[in-house]
């Protein structure tokens, strides 16, 4: 799915959930008037911020799932982070407000009034509703995998949940009991101050970088073995922006092979992880060269290998006379733990292995050269160590 793909439709869930909240918002506060059930009220003002939120979330969604630009090359992810701590700040800030509002009528000595039956019947639409916008939001949020739209159809349960504590608040005051009109919105408050802490500690957590916990990590490793070529990984780091993964790896691989082979199987890599893992977005791969244990030579440990170019200038000036420039159409160089491999591919028709052996003792000084192979047209010499 495409960005503007998953914006329109996170667009389209949070346009519904935002008229139903309104509609129930205005619908609970008026009853919660005529019903004298404080509760209800409470209830309606909850709904009220669900509708907040929702134009919110439409604020937020339009940017996050904006392509990367020169600015934001890692994409805008995080503004849908940003958004989501901003929802949990208003469930705190709202639950604050209740809290205080309902202690204020418990501890005025005026009677509090009996909610009337009507008021039922409002809570029953209101779960009814609620529930529903749940479970629509909840499944476009997990199959766009968006944290914000999760956390709006969380906000959408918690408020039928609460119209669940005001029904029985309101059961309860006909009863007799009608201190426990008050009591329901208290409990509703208390719900919207959880779901704020549990949101804003999520997102928290994506902002400081947290890595992926340790069994996810796993999963991640064994998908990535399963590449043939893929020798091993010696780093998997990992970071979350707008509920999609970026990884950065460092595998291993054999380190005579070239570079277009490493390439093409750090793209098998990504490939195979953004195939198998939805929510993994970008893969940065790094090549490095399996260590090898070859028994006596030199470990490069020892001393700091030369440059490529030193390298090669070495080579030239010492096979002066033995064989042309021209006729030296490439030199590969293999940077292993023990030392440098050559390998020369020569342009040469008559080119036999008296000539290479003259080629390999005029470079056999060089320490940091373990072996020479050389290739050309019509002869293939067999590898040459020049360190024993």
């Amino acid at each position: 799915m495409t960005s503007a793909d998953a914006k329109t439709e996170a667009t389209r869930v949070t346009l519904v959930g935002m008229w139903l909240d309104l509609l129930l918002a205005v619908g609970k506060i008026a009853g919660g008037v005529v019903t004298q059930s404080f509760a209800l009220i409470t209830d309606g003002i909850h709904s009220l911020t669900d509708a907040v939120t929702d134009i919110f979330v439409l604020l937020v969604a339009r940017v996050a799932h904006a392509e990367p630009d020169e600015e934001h090359p890692w994409g805008h992810g995080r503004f849908e982070t940003l958004g989501t701590i901003g929802m949990g700040v208003v469930f705190f800030t709202t639950a604050g407000i209740l809290i205080y509002d309902s202690y204020q009528r418990l501890s005025d000595s005026t009677p509090l009034p009996v909610p009337a039956a009507a008021g039922i019947a409002v809570a029953l639409i209101s779960i009814a509703a609620k529930e529903w916008i749940y479970h629509y939001t909840m499944r476009v949020a997990l199959r766009l995998n968006s944290s914000l739209l999760k956390a709006n159809a969380w906000h959408s349960r918690t408020d039928a949940i609460s119209s669940i504590a005001v029904l029985v608040g309101i059961v309860a005051a006909q009863q007799g009991y009608v201190w426990m009109d008050t009591v329901a919105a208290m409990f509703v408050a208390l719900i919207i101050a959880r779901i704020g802490w549990e949101l804003c500690a999520d997102s928290l957590r994506e902002l400081v970088d947290t890595a992926v916990p340790t069994e996810r990590r796993q999963q991640l490793e064994n998908c990535v073995m399963s590449v043939e070529g893929i020798h091993g990984v010696t780093r998997l780091r990992s970071r979350q922006s707008g509920g999609k993964l970026i990884l950065e790896l460092h595998l291993l691989v054999d380190p005579r092979i070239s570079v277009s082979e490493g390439h093409q199987l750090g793209e098998s890599v990504s490939r195979a992880l953004t195939g198998r893992f939805s929510d993994v977005g970008d893969v940065i791969v790094h090549i490095d060269p399996e260590p090898l244990d070859d028994a006596g030579l030199h470990p490069s440990s020892q001393y700091q290998l030369p440059e490529r170019s030193q390298v090669l200038a070495n080579i030239r000036r010492h096979w002066q006379g033995l064989l042309a420039e021209e006729e030296m159409n490439s030199v590969s160089l293999h940077y292993l733990e023990n030392g440098i491999e050559v390998e020369l591919l020569v342009n040469h028709h008559e080119f036999n292995e008296q000539l290479a052996g003259r080629l390999r003792d005029a470079i056999r000084s060089f320490t940091h050269i373990t072996s020479l192979k050389i290739y050309g047209k019509l002869y293939e010499s067999s590898e040459t160590r020049l360190i024993s």
